[in-house]
């Protein structure tokens, strides 16, 4: 059986440099949940011929993961082998992939959190740079906040504080994209919103998007229903570059100014 969209998201996210514990932060589950379905993925992987996920390579970036030298688990990768997987990575880095599969995980697999939860995860080290970003009403809104972008050690993330938002209804998310030119973007949090009509709370940007940040200039929040968002990602992955933003705006911002 071929691997499915979400299991390739993960691996793809791992491989490129992310742990169990980053990934659960950013798609509000835990560590142990996404490791399950890391070595479920690798599995499948021993019965089928996938070019993009060598075994060997997940093998040993999972061993890593588990707390094992590079290359033991793996049954010592010859160079090679060891070669594919760094190129892995950087293609992930370079082409934006790593954003389209961080939208798989939330729209098609582990999926975004229920309405009015907090997506908050709690960092260690000092903050070394702090980025506030105003946000303001599109197409009549009553909505208003912001958001700060922020970076502790090496891992960037986005504090959200948004209020006055319409609740989601069934199937639709709320998504905070960072917006380039020519439209494409990089999806940075999905979140359903009960009747408190609240966002808040801090989301980790995966290490492997944080060398696309400098390339984006706007900040923008829309409705979207999930099926919707999940066709973007879909046709950009095809594409093999960023999606579409997608969705009605809310708020809006510029990110530099």
């Amino acid at each position: 059986m071929a691997l499915s969209e979400d299991q390739r998201a993960l691996l793809g996210l791992l491989l490129a440099g992310d742990t169990y514990e980053r990934v659960a932060d950013v798609v509000g589950t835990s560590a142990d949940e996404v490791r399950k379905r890391a070595h479920e993925a690798a599995n499948e992987l021993e019965s089928q011929s996938d070019p993009e996920f060598p075994p060997g390579a997940v093998r040993e970036r999972l061993a890593v993961l588990e707390g094992a030298p590079a290359g033991e688990a793996a049954g010592g990768l010859d160079s090679p082998q060891q070669r594919d997987r760094r190129r892995l990575g950087l293609w992930i880095v370079v082409g934006g992939a790593a954003a389209v599969l961080l939208v798989v995980l939330l729209v098609v697999g582990i999926g975004a959190g229920d309405g009015g939860n907090e997506n908050t995860t709690t960092s260690t080290g000092g903050q070394e740079e702090a980025v506030p970003v105003r946000l303001s009403p599109v197409g009549g809104s009553q909505a208003s906040g912001g958001l700060t972008i922020i970076r502790i050690a090496d891992q960037p993330a986005v504090d959200l504080d948004i209020h006055g938002l319409q609740p989601t209804g069934r199937g639709e998310s709320y998504v905070l994209w960072f917006v380039g030119s020519g439209g494409r973007s990089l999806p940075v949090a999905f979140q359903a919103v009960g009747a408190n009509g609240q966002i808040t709370g801090r989301t980790a940007i995966p290490t492997a998007a944080a060398s696309l940040l400098p390339s984006f200039d706007t900040a923008d929040l829309t409705l979207a229903r999930q099926r919707q968002a999940a066709a973007a990602v879909q046709r950009a992955a095809q594409a093999g570059t960023l999606p579409q933003r997608v969705g009605t705006s809310v708020l809006r911002g510029p990110l530099r100014g």
